[in-house]
């Protein structure tokens, strides 16, 4: 009985494609290929073609004191990817990706071997995000991913997103694996999260600065906030609310909300999500990341 009404209760929502954009044709590039890169701020330079290289990640701002692992700058074998290339040199994160600064490092270690095992894959086959995190943790020896998930979890997080409730939203198209505003009449948002980077050029250069804004549909945060204390959100995730939950990305929330639901994460820690998920409907998930990624409106109290 269980077992089916799990099923029933997965079956009831799906990765709508406009949670997980996919470039479509040429890619657009900031910085041609050959051509120098930098950042307001940084005395790095780099080729547009670095900027690419999923081996090396780009840091924009180093700081010789205190370097990441080695594993978080370059792969550590060939074919690899860098832990920082996807995640940012100290765990900041994208909307396509998990932000990982201040996660608690036992927890970044379950889920690399979560993806390793099986148990998390994404709701919707084939999202490319998924499928590097795959590639890294295949390449990746255990000692490195915990040297890696202990560095994280010592990186201040800090928010970058702004949300904002609104009936209609600017035209988007896919920037990479996120959205970014087209020239065009505004549309209904039409029950979505329209999350889309600030300066796309900053965000194509991989920016750690880089900031976001999400438009969620008019009065979810509050819905999102009355929904949470329903099902008891707030005390299970008490002691990390100024960490895991609010001020992050809305879409990245949303995208874990369905993939709890749909079994795409299925390892034992996500037992207990997949019971609240499975009583979710589609736009009270989106009302609950709306609500969590409002930072300063997801504390209790």
């Amino acid at each position: 009985m269980l077992l089916a009404a799990a099923a029933a209760a997965a079956a009831t929502v799906s990765a709508p494609a406009w949670l997980y954009p996919m470039p479509a044709g040429a890619p657009h590039f900031a910085v041609a290929d050959a051509a120098p890169a930098t950042r307001p701020g940084s005395g790095v330079t780099l080729t547009g073609a670095a900027t690419r290289n999923r081996a090396i990640a780009v840091d924009w701002f180093p700081d010789p004191a205190n370097p990441p692992p080695p594993i978080v700058l370059r792969a550590s074998q060939p074919g690899g990817y860098a832990c920082g290339y996807c995640h940012l040199p100290r765990g900041e994160g994208r909307p396509e990706n998990a932000t990982l600064a201040g996660l608690p490092a036992d927890y970044i270690v379950d889920q690399t071997e979560a993806f390793r095992s099986g148990t998390r894959t994404s709701a919707s086959p084939g999202w490319v995000p998924t499928e590097a995190m795959l590639n890294a943790v295949a390449h990746a020896k255990p000692a490195e991913i915990r040297e890696a998930a202990r560095w994280f979890s010592r990186q201040p997080f800090v928010s970058r997103v702004t949300v904002i409730e609104a009936a209609t939203v600017p035209v988007t198209a896919p920037l990479g694996f996120t959205l970014a505003v087209r020239p065009g009449p505004s549309e209904p948002i039409a029950g979505r999260i329209i999350e889309v980077p600030d300066d796309p050029d900053g965000f194509e250069l991989r920016d750690p600065r880089a900031r976001f804004t999400a438009w969620v549909p008019p009065g979810s945060i509050a819905r999102g906030r009355a929904i949470a204390a329903e099902f008891g959100c707030i005390e299970c995730h008490a002691e990390q609310l100024n960490g895991w939950g609010p001020g992050r990305s809305p879409s990245y929330i949303l995208r874990q909300l369905i993939a709890f639901k749909t079994r795409a994460r299925n390892d034992a820690g996500a037992q207990p999500m997949q019971a609240v998920a499975d009583q979710l409907e589609m736009d009270q998930m989106v009302a609950v990341a709306a609500w969590l990624a409002d930072g300063a409106r997801a504390k209790p109290g």
